[in-house]
């Protein structure tokens, strides 16, 4: 039985409307990946297996390196199966423990939503796919999430936009601190939200003066305020 389309997705801020000035926005995207995929047959497969995708990179000649993490009931074998799969080239087992694999796949794809690329909007690493659909989280320059929030909107029925939180990041207004603000607006003025990203997290935490571990958890901290009270 085929999966059920998407919801209809909720309103959104307009341009002109008050709220369209505001500087950030950030939503959480549920995406039903396209038939034929070997993301899409293999969760679909193993509806009570969880994929976290850590890592995702374009490496020549149409092919995808993609690390991930399948976490599930004790089964093994994972990356074997996945080995077997259409348009996988290549598996490389990372390390493996009861109900948990790590592995590389090296495989032929394409971006499912150009769209975000050619807005130079950063779809944020890991996020999950389970049972076909995957969950991914965009945080970006309010005036690009809204055009990718309206073309989606025209264009894309296996696309639902599950929570949309605007914020100017006004003390206060997202639950961050000061501090939390601070490095929010200068990792996005540095381009670490680009499309390529044009600074890495190494490069970026000398420049705000914090180390690097310090600097991983408080972004991964700023998304989870400004997205879960608005899911």
């Amino acid at each position: 039985m085929a999966p059920a389309g998407p919801p209809r997705a909720p309103r959104h801020p307009r341009a002109g409307s008050p709220r369209a000035d505001l500087s950030v926005l950030s939503c959480r995207l549920k995406v039903w990946l396209p038939e034929g995929m070997w993301l899409q047959a293999f969760t679909t497969s193993h509806p009570d297996v969880r994929i976290e995708v850590q890592d995702r990179m374009e490496v020549g000649r149409g092919l995808v390196l993609m690390e991930l993490q399948v976490l599930g009931p004790a089964h093994g074998g994972w990356s074997e199966e996945i080995r077997g799969l259409p348009g996988v080239r290549d598996v490389e087992l990372i390390s493996a423990s009861e109900g948990s694999e790590l592995c590389r796949v090296v495989f032929r794809g394409r971006g499912f939503l150009p769209l975000l690329k050619r807005l130079r909007l950063l779809r944020h690493l890991p996020f999950p796919v389970q049972a076909g659909v995957a969950t991914w989280t965009v945080v970006g320059p309010g005036r690009k999430v809204r055009r990718l929030l309206d073309e989606l909107a025209r264009e894309s029925t296996r696309v639902h936009v599950e929570a949309i939180h605007p914020g100017a990041l006004a003390k206060g207004s997202t639950g961050l601190t000061a501090r939390q603000q601070e490095i929010l607006r200068r990792a996005m003025a540095e381009g670490y939200f680009d499309v390529p990203r044009r600074i890495s997290l190494t490069a970026l935490a000398p420049k705000i003066g914090v180390a690097l571990s310090t600097l991983s958890v408080t972004l991964a901290v700023i998304e989870r305020k400004v997205l879960e009270p608005h899911a």
